[in-house]
């Protein structure tokens, strides 16, 4: 017994094209425990498991095997209304003690495809797309518990909140569905991991807000290929964000500044036709924001957030059998400048993409492009912090192709991404190049943490599934990239090689080495000219044992080795997993971190001839997870 989309032990699953597209399925998969996981998946490889349909199953352990029956009510499923139906079918049978699966429709490993190698199940007729409607109205009460401060009227000890909203679910047609929630209370429904950022860019979390991550995968629109999820036009931790400003406080005063900016409502259609068209649209309004202040007892407020609204719009179209994809999508960004202290914000924002990838052979070999273009429109003060932030640093004073214009009421970019290459066989090979101008931004409501780049590289692997000797499969990577800004000038370039393999016991090792070599950093003086970087080895290896087990442990450990002994570090980590029953699982991971470096930007000393100040760092870090599952029913 396991929780929900995450299934240990012996299984079933069925997978249904019911779009009868090859090219999107929904997949229902049952342990010998009776655990559920669901989810919809793409041939672009994508998986959404926030997808929780309403199904129903049985499981029964016999002397010669264990028996599922499963319910799947059409309303659960997407299809067109149609006369005779030929869906899309794929059945599989996982074997937890020798890691086999079997497929009713056999699928080679080598292929590019997988839903468009699904079988056919016939021979469904007179049935009807089911429109649903839910409403869920709640309330909320809130007590928070904290230490007591003297004197200070906003640390009392005990804080309480009570709010009502609803949410709801309507089928506008039987294969769009437009969700909303009115004044949402979202609140921690999973903690941040406590960070200690000193870089010059923002940390990047995890969307774990169930109204943003249920059907997320149609607003998933990244850069480029290179599976850099922290470089895309759509984050949807935006929406409901720390307020940008903050009250300076004065002496005597008392302040309690909004943690989060509240969402008054949202409401998103998504969904996809019998013809191939995929749609989702999303728009949100956000609470304009004050933090509380007390001097003697006297109160007041000082507004840190504008009352805002965000929109972003999704299309995408499947042509030629799906061997032809485009696409595109626009986001919009409007403020309620209402307020001095805002002006520093641009009073609105807009981005666009558009992307375009074709397959051949079977899905074998593909090509996709995509382009992109952002607008800012905003005060002088604002358009000022846009150019000097970490993005651009627009006052560098060696980047001769940038002025910082101080007059500017807008700002626009352009980018663009082209990858290309095999996707199926033991062979496989990815060519990639993207680019952003200095001024493409996307931080409004999306994240991009640098522009003024350019980025190539080729990347192959080579991967054997046939078991030989000791071996299960193996696969061996590497790749080169180099990344120059808009002047031409050569930032960083480097290798990267990996390598894993899974041995007959079932125990796997993998490991990796990246050298960037020596370079440039436009960045690290944060607006100063670019810095000599000496370059770095980075490696990493890790062995674990077979996780069937009721015992598993694997080991990682991480080692940097900079140039010129500018910086190292190593780290170790053990992950230990103990499951003594089907229905309880307990993990422990403890970590140590030690890293020194001689490169740590600590401040700008401003004058007729600015000074960059750096030092030494060093850093010791210990750290333990403890997770502990107990399942009580399936």
């Amino acid at each position: 017994v396991s929780r929900r989309d995450d299934a240990d032990g012996d299984a079933v699953a069925i997978a249904i094209d019911s779009y009868e597209d090859k090219m999107t399925a929904f997949a229902f998969l049952v342990t010998a425990a009776g655990s559920k996981t669901d989810w919809r998946l793409t041939e672009e490889n994508d998986e959404d498991y926030s997808w929780d349909p309403i199904w129903e199953v049985r499981t029964s352990l016999q002397p010669d095997g264990w028996y599922a029956e499963i319910r799947i009510p059409y309303s659960q499923l997407r299809f067109g209304k149609n006369n005779q139906y030929r869906w899309g079918l794929e059945v599989m049978r996982h074997v937890y003690r020798h890691q086999e699966r079997s497929f009713w429709q056999p699928i080679d490993k080598a292929s590019a495809k997988f839903i468009g190698n699904f079988g056919v199940l016939d021979g469904i007729r007179n049935i009807n797309p089911k429109k649903d409607i839910e409403i869920v109205p709640f309330a909320l009460s809130q007590l928070t518990l904290s230490e007591k401060e003297k004197g200070n009227p906003f640390a009392t000890g005990t804080r309480t909140k009570a709010s009502v909203g609803v949410d709801g679910k309507v089928s506008i047609t039987h294969d769009i569905t437009l969700n909303f929630t009115v004044n949402p209370d979202f609140g921690q429904v999973e903690a941040d991991p406590s960070v200690v950022n000193l870089t010059n860019f923002e940390t990047y979390f995890d969307e774990k807000r169930p109204f943003f991550v249920e059907g997320s995968n149609i607003y998933h629109y990244p850069f480029d290929l290179t599976n850099n999820e922290r470089n895309k036009l759509f984050y949807s931790r935006r929406l409901g964000r720390e307020p940008h400003l903050s009250y300076t406080k004065k002496e005597g005063e008392y302040v309690r500044e909004p943690g989060r900016t509240n969402i008054l409502g949202a409401v998103k259609v998504s969904g996809k036709t019998r013809e191939g068209t995929s749609i989702g649209i999303l728009n949100a309004v956000t609470q304009k924001m004050y933090s509380e202040i007390d001097h003697s007892g006297e109160r007041s407020k000082y507004a840190v957030e504008p009352m805002s609204n965000y929109f972003v719009g999704r299309l995408e179209q499947d042509l030629d059998s799906g061997n032809l994809i485009i696409g595109g999508i626009f986001t919009a960004t409007n403020r309620k400048i209402d307020e001095d202290q805002f002006r520093t914000l641009p009073g609105s924002a807009y981005t666009t993409g558009l992307n375009l990838t074709r397959y051949w052979k079977e899905k074998s070999y593909f090509i996709t492009a995509r382009a992109f273009f952002s607008h800012l429109r905003g005060s002088q003060e604002a358009m000022i912090q846009l150019q000097k932030s970490s993005a651009r640093y627009y006052q560098r004073p060696d980047a001769k192709h940038l002025e910082l214009d101080g007059e500017r009421t807008s700002l626009s970019g352009f980018g663009g991404s082209v990858s290309g290459g095999k996707a199926s066989g033991h062979f496989n090979l990815l060519g990639f190049s993207s680019w952003s101008s200095p001024g493409l931004e996307f931080n409004d409501v999306g994240f991009k943490p640098n522009a003024d780049m350019f980025l190539n590289g080729i990347w192959a692997a080579w991967n054997e599934w046939r078991p030989k000797g000791i071996v299960n499969e193996y696969q061996f990577n590497g790749s080169w990239y180099n990344v120059r800004d808009f002047s031409g000038t050569s930032l960083e370039w480097g290798n990267e090689a990996f390598g894993y393999i899974q041995f007959t016991n079932y125990y796997d090792i993998a490991g990796g080495l990246n050298i960037n070599y020596p370079g440039l950093s436009n960045s690290m003086l944060r607006g100063g000219p670019a810095l000599k970087t000496p370059g770095v080895i980075n490696s990493w290896f890790s062995v674990e044992s077979d996780s069937r087990k009721k015992l598993s442990l694997e080991y990682e450990m991480n080692f940097s080795h900079g140039f010129e002994h500018s910086r190292r570090s190593i780290s170790y980590g053990l992950d230990i997993t103990y499951k003594p029953n089907n229905r309880l699982s307990l993990s422990l991971y403890p970590q140590y971190v030690k890293a020194t470096g001689h490169q740590q930007y600590v401040r700008t000393v401003t004058g007729d001839s600015p000074a960059y100040i750096l030092s030494s760092i060093d850093q010791n870090i210990a750290s333990m997870s403890v997770r502990v599952n107990y399942g009580i029913t399936p």
